[in-house]
This record gives C-alpha cells, sequence and structure tokens, in this order.
C-alpha cells in the first residue's frame, strides 16, 4: 500500500466573480514557505471551484475564468511554489455544484420527478443546483480534465474530484437511459439503483481519463462520507479522505464510524477536518486549539493521514493565525506519526454494518450509538460488511436494523461452530421473514406492543446495577423465544401501554410487576437481547443499556485487549506495527461539550493521573513499555501498565518479545 502524505490541508478557493483582486497579493515565497513553516506536506490547491472558475490561463475555457483573476496561473504557480520546497500539490475541481455552467446549461441540471432542479432558485445565494453527468456536461468536464493533465505535465501530483454524490435524477438524458435498459423511473429504489450506477460509472470513465496521463497520481472522489456505498467504485480510488468536519453536519461521532469501516477497504485513508469554528466558509474563524489537536490526534490514532481544511482569501494571502495554529498540531503529530503509519488496525471485533450500500450520509441510530458504545468501553472493533469475511474476529456484534439474507445466516452459523461468538440486538441477524439464523437458538414472536420493558437486574448480564431493580427500556423491542438457548435475563410489562386516554404519568405506564419473559438469551457463544440497545444508547445513553452489553462483551470474550480504570470519555486504539514488534496504544483525552445550541465544543485538554490499563494481546508477552515519543519507561505488572499522566493525548508503546 502506497502511504499518503502525512499532514496536508485542503485549500478551498470558492470565489465570488464579484469579487476583484483575485489574487493580487498573492506572493509564490511566503506562500510556500507558510505552509513548510506549519510542517504541513501536501496541499490540494484549487484549478476549479464551485461558483464555476478556473484559476488557471485556459485556452479550452478562457470565459469561464475567474473575471477579476490577476494571477492568470495562480494555480500553477501555487503548485511551482509549493514543489520548491518538496511539498505535493493536488489539484481540486467540481463535479456536480458549478454555478455557472448551472445557469448557462439548464438541460445539465439533475431533475426530481416533478422535473424541479436540485437546490435553491438562481435568486437566491448559492451553488447547489446540481449538474448530471449522464449530459452533456460530461464532454465539458472531459475537455476541462484533459487540459489540465495536459497542462501539470510533470507536475501532476493528484486529483480531489469534489460532490460526487448519489443524486437521483429524471433528466432527458436519464430518462433516455434507463427507457432504453427498462427500469422504471417511478420506482424509487431502482432511480436510486441507477443514480448510484451512473455516479459510479463516472468515477470509472474519470480514473480512466486520468490515467492516460498519469499513472501514479492519486485520485480521489468526495460525498462527504466513505461507507457500504463506496465500495462498489472502490478501484476508481487511490486513497480515501473522510470529509469529517465534527464542528459542522457530521458531529464528532461521524469520524470515528467511518474510520473503522474505510480501513477494511485495503487503501491508505486520510481524515480531513478544518480550521473553521462551524465548517466551510467560516471566514476569520479559528478552531480552538484543543479542539483541533484532538480532531488531528483521533486521526492519527486511527492509523490514518491528516487534512485540515482551510480557504484561501480573495487576494491570495493565507492567514497567519490559522498557520500558526495549524502548526502546532502538525508538529506533534510529525513526533508521533512514526508509531501510527504505517501500521495495522488490531481488532477483536467487528460490528457488521446496517448502513445501506446506496445510501450516502444516512448514518443508522443504530449505527451511531453502537459507535460510540463501544468506543466508551474500550472494545477494539472494526466496522464491516454483511459480505465480510468474520474469520479473523473473536466476537462480531448485529446492530437491531441489520437484516440478514440466508448467504450471511449462513456464515453466521459456519462462524459459531468455529468458535466465533456474537452479541445480537434485537431484529438484528433476522432474515426479511422474521427468522433468526439457527446458531442463535431463539425464535422472534413479534414486536412488543406493551412497552416500555423493564429489565429486572437479576443475573450475570446485570453485574454493577443496583441487585432486583428493574431498568426501563425506552424503545420498542421483540418478544423472544428460546429454541435452545437459555434465558440469562428477564423483563417485566407496564400495566398497559400509552395510548389514545389510557395512560399514567408523564411519560410511560409503570411495571406491572406481572410475568417475567426474556430480555436476553444465550446460545453456547451467541447472547440476543430483545431490545434495540444502541438506538436507546444513541437516543439518550442510559448507562444500563451500556453495563449491559459491557457485561455481555465479558462474558463472551473475558479476555479483552484494552481495559482500564479511567473515565469513559477516553478513547483507546492499538496499532500494530509488527515489523518493529510493537503494538502502540493511543489515548485521547478530550470532552466535546454542547456549550451551544448548534456545535459541540471543545477547549481544553483533560489531563488523567495514574490511569491503569490492562493489554491482552493475544500471543504476545509485553517485554517494554514506555510514552513516546518521550521515551519514558513504563512499569510492567503481569499485562498491567500504570501510565502516570496523560494531558490530552498519549502513546504508550508495548514492545513483545
Amino acid at each position: 500500500m502506497k502511504l499518503l502524505s502525512p499532514r496536508q490541508v485542503h485549500l478551498d478557493f470558492h470565489t465570488s466573480g464579484y469579487i476583484h483582486g483575485i489574487g493580487g497579493d498573492f506572493d509564490s515565497e511566503a506562500f510556500a514557505k507558510t505552509f513548510q513553516e506549519a510542517s504541513v506536506s501536501s496541499v490540494t490547491v484549487f484549478g476549479r471551484c464551485h461558483h464555476g472558475y478556473l484559476y488557471y490561463q485556459s485556452e479550452a475555457h478562457p470565459e469561464i475564468m475567474h473575471p477579476y483573476l490577476e494571477r492568470k496561473n495562480l494555480m500553477l504557480e501555487q503548485i511551482d511554489a509549493l514543489h520548491a520546497v518538496g511539498i505535493r500539490a493536488p489539484v481540486y475541481t467540481t463535479i456536480q455544484w458549478d454555478r455557472y455552467n448551472a445557469e448557462l446549461h439548464p438541460e445539465w441540471l439533475i431533475r426530481n420527478e416533478k422535473g424541479e432542479h436540485e437546490g435553491g432558485p438562481f435568486t437566491e445565494p448559492g451553488f447547489y443546483q446540481s449538474l448530471c453527468v449522464n449530459t452533456g456536461y460530461w464532454d465539458f468536464l472531459e475537455a476541462h480534465m484533459r487540459e489540465l493533465l495536459t497542462l501539470l505535465k510533470g507536475k501532476t501530483d493528484g486529483f480531489f474530484f469534489d460532490i460526487t454524490g448519489i443524486r437521483p435524477c429524471v433528466c432527458a438524458a436519464c430518462l433516455g437511459m434507463m427507457r432504453k435498459r427498462g427500469i422504471d423511473a417511478k420506482d424509487p429504489v431502482a432511480l436510486r439503483n441507477f443514480a448510484k450506477e451512473s455516479i459510479d460509472n463516472f468515477k470509472g470513465r474519470m480514473t480512466a481519463l486520468v490515467r492516460e496521463y498519469s499513472k501514479d497520481c492519486t485520485v480521489f472522489y468526495n460525498a462527504g462520507h466513505i461507507g457500504p456505498c463506496t465500495k462498489a467504485s472502490v478501484d476508481s480510488y487511490s486513497h480515501f479522505e473522510l470529509e469529517s468536519l465534527p464542528s459542522g453536519a457530521w458531529g464528532y461521532l461521524h469520524f470515528p464510524l467511518t474510520a473503522r469501516y474505510a480501513r477494511t477497504l485495503g487503501k491508505d485513508y486520510m481524515g480531513m477536518n478544518g480550521k473553521f469554528h462551524t465548517e466551510w466558509g467560516d471566514f476569520h474563524s479559528l478552531k480552538n486549539l484543543a479542539a483541533l489537536e484532538f480532531e488531528v490526534f483521533r486521526m492519527l490514532s486511527f492509523g490514518a493521514a491528516a487534512s485540515i481544511g482551510d480557504q484561501l482569501e480573495p487576494r491570495g494571502i493565507l492567514n497567519p493565525a490559522t498557520y500558526n495554529l495549524i502548526g502546532k498540531v502538525y508538529k506533534r503529530v510529525a513526533q508521533c506519526e512514526e508509531w501510527a503509519r504505517p501500521s495495522v488496525n488490531v481488532a477483536e471485533a467487528a460490528v457488521i454494518t446496517s448502513e445501506p450500500s446506496n445510501g450516502e450520509f444516512s448514518l443508522p441510530e443504530s449505527m451511531m450509538g453502537a459507535a460510540q458504545m463501544l468506543e466508551e468501553l474500550a472494545l477494539q472493533f472494526d466496522i464491516i460488511a454483511p459480505e465480510a469475511d468474520l474469520s479473523g474476529y473473536k466476537l462480531v456484534i448485529l446492530p437491531e436494523d441489520l437484516v440478514a439474507d440466508a448467504s450471511l445466516q449462513s456464515r453466521l452459523d459456519a462462524y459459531t461452530a468455529a468458535g466465533g461468538a456474537i452479541i445480537a440486538c434485537a431484529k438484528g441477524g433476522m432474515d426479511a421473514q422474521g427468522n433468526y439464523p439457527a446458531c442463535f437458538g431463539a425464535a422472534s414472536l413479534e414486536e412488543n406492543e406493551n412497552y416500555p420493558d423493564f429489565v429486572i437486574a437479576e443475573g450475570l448480564l446485570t453485574k454493577d446495577l443496583e441487585s432486583g431493580n428493574e431498568y426501563v427500556i425506552y424503545k420498542q423491542g421483540q418478544r423472544i423465544a428460546p429454541k435452545g438457548a437459555k434465558t440469562i435475563l428477564e423483563a417485566r410489562g407496564p400495566y398497559f401501554p400509552r395510548k389514545g386516554d389510557k395512560f399514567c404519568s408523564h411519560r410511560y405506564t409503570p411495571s406491572a410487576k406481572g410475568e417475567k419473559y426474556p430480555a436476553a438469551l444465550q446460545n453456547g457463544n451467541v447472547i440476543l437481547f430483545a431490545h434495540p440497545l444502541f438506538e436507546q444508547y444513541r437516543h439518550n445513553a442510559p448507562h444500563w443499556c451500556k453495563q449491559l452489553m459491557d457485561n455481555a462483551i465479558s462474558l463472551l470474550l473475558p479476555k479483552r485487549m484494552v481495559k482500564h480504570d479511567g473515565p469513559s470519555f477516553i478513547s483507546v486504539n492499538l496499532l500494530g506495527q509488527p515489523e518493529h514488534k510493537r503494538v502502540n496504544a493511543h489515548v485521547l483525552s478530550y470532552v466535546p461539550q454542547r456549550k451551544s445550541a448548534a456545535i459541540d465544543i471543545i477547549e481544553e485538554r483533560i489531563k488523567l493521573r495514574n490511569v491503569r490499563f490492562e493489554f491482552n494481546l493475544p500471543g504476545k508477552v509485553i517485554k517494554q513499555a514506555r510514552m513516546v515519543p518521550e521515551g519514558v519507561s513504563l512499569a510492567i505488572e503481569g499485562n498491567a501498565v500504570i501510565v502516570p499522566e496523560i494531558d490530552g493525548y498519549g502513546i504508550v508503546e508495548l514492545v513483545w518479545e
């Protein structure tokens, strides 16, 4: 696997045609020096922006050069300046958003079933009137790219193709293609599948075009998310860039969730956040230092390269304060990255994703809850597709909305027969007819209409809960029955469900203290919960749901790779470097807070002292432990290490014999 440049900046330059003096104050030496002093190793520069303008001297399309571009070859000057100091410079171009072409060529616009275009009216601000790659727009893009590739001959580091999403379209071109193939455009599933196929085909054609000119430059297509929707077109990518600005639409859960999936696809990848307080286009703002540290160090903790988004101001001058901020973070990354890159992820468990393969940025609540809960439990896990190989994991977890086809159910049966363990919630693992795999030893009777349920704290699954207490599970669960399994957790129901004029108090009816029924079953190395514990945790994070899951994991994995006595907000990721005979534990201690109505904020590092970690590395005996890059040796007691201090971020190097 070819490794990406480790410390990147994505330099946006979406610039209005009403602004004069574009690039007028650009100084190539100062430009390159600013990045160099901030320890930046790659900068994505702009060829064409969402406004539709070019930032280089174009013979093919001189009419769409920015009307007030003073430095006619601004893009090439930027590339030459960066190359002169050893910094890479891939080129950005937009695909589905281009305001200039959207106005000039209405026949290229993506149309919905009513014939209306995407995005707002042209009389309002915004460049979101999306263009369809099945129209004559492809001819424009091909000519644009051939010109760029010719201009960049000998200087082509890579391309970032932005806005390449799955956008159902019934424009004339798409309708004609669907009619020829007998696709019913009125069927929303068929229409979406066609849209996905269209954008995947576009990626293939564009990568083939790029490869005519450059065999080894990087190629990436951005749609704001990497997930199962990406897998069919994976060969069109050289790598993945996980756009995930936590202070924007993504939130702090998005990156770790998508990273755990992306790292299983066999290509190097980077995280991408922004220097902005909010997100793209937030001029003259700076992210808090602690927030930028956390976001970038978290990328490194997953073994990923890092990219920080910025936007160049119209006259072409970089903001010194921005690169003072970026430099503080990237200098620390440069010190630490040898313990992260290259590396292999170390995982004992896998969550099979319920995210649809034709979806996009539509993460199920169950997956969000699972990512949050399991990270808090320090479980080392990947997120994998339903068709992925299970054999490398000791534990497989099925979220409550994962529908299993016959192939998956058969593979789950074979996996458990070979000694693998499974935890499933509610409908997780059911087929479309409502049947669980044979290995569950369980039957689903029906959805429980008389809910919420009240699980009773009795038995091994309720360790560290109040013995005998009833704990509410608010969300609707399944009624399950053993078919060879044994009941290991029970629940009671309310007097009646809250419906119509039949209710009690403010929220729901309390327990009737009546008949008990199964809330969890165990069949050998399979545990089935009746309730959607992950979605419940995502909704309002009841501690008892996490405790139930923690106890279930401990029953099936008595020796987890990582345990610690620190607070639940710390995250621990293991990265293996077998060539050095070591595993590195990356520990982060930061707390996002909802200080505002709209976004989570991080202002401070959280300093931890004397945290005890237990590491169980299969087949490995830890001979040496130290904090790196500081080189501070740590005492080892069996498989335990006490870390005297972690100031926001620390790496524990574990060397085996």
